[in-house]
């Protein structure tokens, strides 16, 4: 069955506002809870307000029971592999099985320069990043890796707390097609794209050669779309929500959402994504947290998207 995952940007706000809008997504039956590992803003003045990522991902999963619990997505250049694979066994074993481990090349290079983190070409990120998802889903899976690469060298190194899954899902976020795609055929459970839904197909294709490159089923991953989203009967209340949007994050105007409207306008879009192969949904939504898209979401826009995916 399709998922619908709920990724709470984290600037500009409070644990309360967000632990509030993380109970009411569990209550309204979102199938996965998210935020971003960024340590600024990513709208307005970057000096303000960012909780970090990681911390919230395990207060979510000490307080709810039913979501899955991941990040879209870790940097990978912001912590050692394999100190990262220690976090997702412990965030699986806080939520007993809730964990998906998101992540990517990392591109925010204000946060590098700040912080002093080497920011390096493209290539160079996307070749860590192949060093460091093979040496997490090794970790993960046996517990036990010796590695020597170009970026990483790892020498009998322990998982001594195991996951709690068998198999923690590794979410690769990113569309490059010669690098990231490939990394994803070879490592990944689930997959992560923006764009049209002729924009995904596209990338669909590119990863089902990669997936029979490497003897890979394509079948194993579940590739997901998303943006942010709006659920408004009348569009004429749109300005209202993005002017909120827009004062709480210090910016003039806001992006309106990608899937915008009413329920059964949602849902129609959605199918176009699912016709070329989208097996979830992972949407964005920044503070103020919005109730009414939250809960309609869940209770009417997936139904109806249901109904209209079992007709095809």
């Amino acid at each position: 069955m399709t998922f619908f995952g709920l990724q709470l940007h984290p600037q500009y706000t409070t644990w309360n506002e967000m632990r509030e809008a993380a109970l009411l997504a569990e209550q309204s039956g979102w199938d996965v809870l998210m935020t971003w590992d960024h340590f600024v803003p990513l709208m307005g003045d970057v000096t303000g307000p960012n909780l970090e990522g990681w911390q919230v991902l395990a207060a979510f999963g000490a307080i709810t029971k039913t979501p899955k619990i991941g990040m879209l997505v870790t940097g990978n250049t912001y912590r050692h592999p394999a100190v990262l694979a220690n976090m997702a066994s412990t965030l699986d074993n806080i939520t007993n099985g809730r964990a998906v481990l998101g992540i990517g090349a990392a591109w925010n290079e204000h946060e590098h320069r700040m912080y002093g983190i080497d920011f390096d070409t493209p290539a160079i990120r996307l070749a860590k990043l192949r060093e460091a998802t093979r040496i997490i889903r090794g970790l993960l899976d046996t517990g036990k890796v010796t590695y020597e690469g170009k970026y990483y060298k790892l020498e009998n190194a322990t998982l001594g707390t195991r996951p709690i899954q068998k198999r923690v899902p590794i979410l690769i976020g990113g569309g490059g097609e010669q690098v990231t795609l490939k990394i994803t055929a070879r490592y990944a459970d689930w997959w992560h794209g923006f764009g049209t839904p002729e924009i995904i197909k596209h990338k669909l294709e590119v990863l089902k050669k990669h997936c029979a490159d490497v003897g890979r089923d394509f079948n194993e991953i579940a590739p997901t779309g998303g943006g942010g989203i709006l659920v408004r009967d009348d569009l004429n209340t749109v300005d209202k929500r993005m002017r909120e949007v827009a004062a709480r994050n210090k910016v003039e105007a806001p992006n309106r959402p990608a899937v915008l409207g009413k329920p059964d306008d949602i849902a129609k879009r959605l199918l176009e994504y699912h016709k070329v192969g989208a097996k979830g949904f992972l949407f964005g939504m920044s503070p103020p947290y919005d109730r009414e898209t939250i809960e309609r979401t869940m209770t009417e826009v997936k139904p109806r998207f249901l109904e209209l995916a079992q007709a095809r």
